[in-house]
């Protein structure tokens, strides 16, 4: 069997880097982490919450947007990254029965491996599957993940990892950690809805 792991937001808490890469971009920003994941799991985007909040211009979130991209995987925000509670017990134990895939929408491969080796994450994969912003998840998985059935897994914490899972026809498991509500990821239709990798059993 195969599972194949989203990184940000499913396999490690990705949510201090973002707000505190926020907070950076928008210094007059006085959002608390809470109060900006407020406005996150209600469906507002980084675009939006400048324009509306803080009164950017057309020109200003352009701005913005290209300074996050510079900036989101940097080694200093990266450094804000951790390991959910009981990860390792959990995918020491998928390991004995499943090959472990990670595959990421990041910009960057190395700092995914230095990420992975870091947390102590990177000798439980089989793979590590970075699109890079030029491949979809669906082809690099297609090409790196041999032998795919109905049997496997894609687990994810938005509503595009359950559309790939969906589109390479195998299992899909939408997880709460990340940046998307129980409600909104329903709509999606993954098979399961888990509080966390933590819980995801074979």
């Amino acid at each position: 069997m195969n599972i194949i792991f989203d990184l940000d937001g499913t396999l490690i808490d990705s949510k201090p880097r973002l707000h505190q890469l926020f907070q950076h971009l928008v210094p007059e920003s006085k959002l608390s982490f809470s109060e900006y994941w407020e406005l996150k799991f209600a469906g507002h985007s980084n675009e939006a919450i400048v324009s509306d909040q803080f009164g950017f211009n057309a020109g200003a979130v352009t701005e913005f947007r290209r300074d996050w991209m510079a900036l989101i995987e940097s080694p200093s925000f990266l450094e804000m990254d951790a390991n959910f509670t009981g990860m390792h017990e959990t995918l020491e134990e998928l390991k004995e029965s499943a090959r472990l895939y990670v595959c990421t929408a990041r910009q960057f491969v190395d700092p995914v491996y230095v990420q992975l080796e870091t947390l102590n994450l990177l000798e439980y994969f089989d793979e590590v599957m970075v699109t890079e912003q030029r491949n979809t998840k669906e082809f690099l998985i297609a090409q790196k993940v041999p032998n795919l059935t109905p049997n496997d897994w894609v687990v994810g914490d938005t509503g595009k990892d359950v559309q790939v899972g969906m589109a390479l026809g195998v299992n899909t498991c939408a997880v709460l950690t990340g940046f998307m509500t129980a409600d909104a990821l329903s709509r999606y239709s993954p098979k399961i809805i888990l509080e966390s990798v933590i819980e995801f059993k074979l």
